[in-house]
């Protein structure tokens, strides 16, 4: 008797460590994602992170380097390292700045890694260029986006609308597509559009020179147009924060939406708030309160979504079914709306870029949502 309960308890214990060795089994694959830095994009960073603490062993997650435009190297080679993995079987890279159209080629095509899925968010090269290389290509509606921000200042009774860019990204198609559509709008509807250059976060003055240029900039736009309301836009995600400390200082200047519609964009560095990931309502309402509280709440808009984190997200849920064989092929846009609409509440639609000579680029897919107001958040 006390052998055959010796061998049940030594039967029960195998079975015990057998069902924990199953429930610690991780998936036989993983998912790599590169974002940049905080400082070029806090909430792509904080998705990735997020998904690469809940995922150890699952997600490996890099960053590219603050000044990317002159180190494109180290970002390809960052991105193959990525692929020598064997595990590896999806990339995913938000934002896909210069590089990712010849990393991806040179993965798939001198590396034979063809098996890997590409997901690229937020791209900074030409769509025909990325879109050939990656299976699917995630994006703002640019073009969209510039008629928002015309619009947006028209319902401010703005006088002047304010472009801030410079050469580097006046060399993508799709950001000159969207200040050709917001100035074209901004013109029909009696708008004066000014064009404004500031300096290139990513040379010799880094970021910080770059913001204080901006900081310095602003009130002498609103000196020269005194007495007018005045709408402001920029083209670079990091200079977002010395755009909203600036325009929430001047009474009669306006701050339209950020250069990837956002509630977490800059707002919460620029205003000195907590960055409530979790609780996007919740981060909307507290930054309502504070320009409320600046008498800025009626100038101020953004989208109700932080679209990039959901790209992180959605594509992970996305890549995820791709390596367990749950998709059909490489790009199965009815599943990769189902992981949109798990990671954005259901409340994101997908369209496609069509070029201006009427070329469209099915892989190459659009997000748009409609902007809100502060006023509707107050507690």
């Amino acid at each position: 008797m006390k052998k055959l309960i010796s061998l049940l308890l030594a039967l029960t214990l195998v079975i015990g460590l057998a069902n924990i060795a199953v429930a610690d089994e991780k998936p036989a694959y993983k998912i790599a994602i590169m974002t940049g830095t905080t400082s070029q994009g806090e909430e792509e960073f904080y998705a990735a992170s997020s998904l690469a603490e809940q995922n150890p062993g699952v997600v490996i997650h890099d960053t590219y380097p603050d000044a990317f435009s002159s180190e494109v190297e180290t970002t390809i080679s960052k991105l193959i390292a990525f692929a020598s993995d064997p595990d590896v079987k999806a990339i995913i890279f938000v934002q896909a700045v210069q590089g990712a159209t010849a990393a991806f080629t040179q993965i798939a095509q001198e590396m034979g890694r063809d098996d890997i899925l590409f997901i690229a968010g937020v791209p900074a090269e030409d769509p025909a260029d990325i879109s050939a290389v990656t299976d699917i290509v995630l994006a703002n509606d640019e073009i969209g986006c510039g008629y928002q921000v015309a619009d947006l200042a028209k319902g401010w009774d703005c006088d002047v609308l304010v472009h801030y860019s410079f050469a580097r990204h006046l060399s993508y198609e799709t950001i000159v597509a969207k200040r050709d559509a917001m100035k074209a709008t901004a013109e029909s509807l009696g708008i004066e559009f000014v064009e404004r250059d500031c300096p290139d976060p990513t040379g010799d003055a880094g970021m910080s020179g770059a913001q204080a240029a901006v900081l310095e900039d602003i009130p002498k736009v609103m000196a020269e147009y005194a007495g007018k309301k005045v709408c402001f836009y920029c083209t670079n995600c990091g200079l977002q924060v010395a755009l909203q400390q600036a325009i929430v200082n001047e009474p009669n200047a306006y701050y339209a939406l950020p250069c990837c519609p956002s509630p977490y964009h800059g707002f919460q560095e620029a205003f000195g708030l907590t960055a409530t990931y979790g609780d996007v309502e919740g981060a909307i309402k507290n930054l309502a309160t504070y320009l409320n509280e600046h008498d800025a709440v009626n100038r101020f808009s953004t989208w109700s979504l932080p679209v990039n984190m959901s790209m992180i997200n959605a594509g992970f849920e996305y890549a995820c079914a791709y390596a367990e064989g749950k998709t059909n092929g490489k790009v199965d846009l009815d599943v990769l709306s189902k992981c949109f609409a798990n990671a954005a509440g259901g409340k994101i639609e997908l369209g496609t870029y069509v070029d201006a000579a009427g070329t469209e680029y099915p892989n190459y897919l659009l997000i748009a949502l409609e902007p809100i107001n502060f006023a509707d958040y107050l507690k």
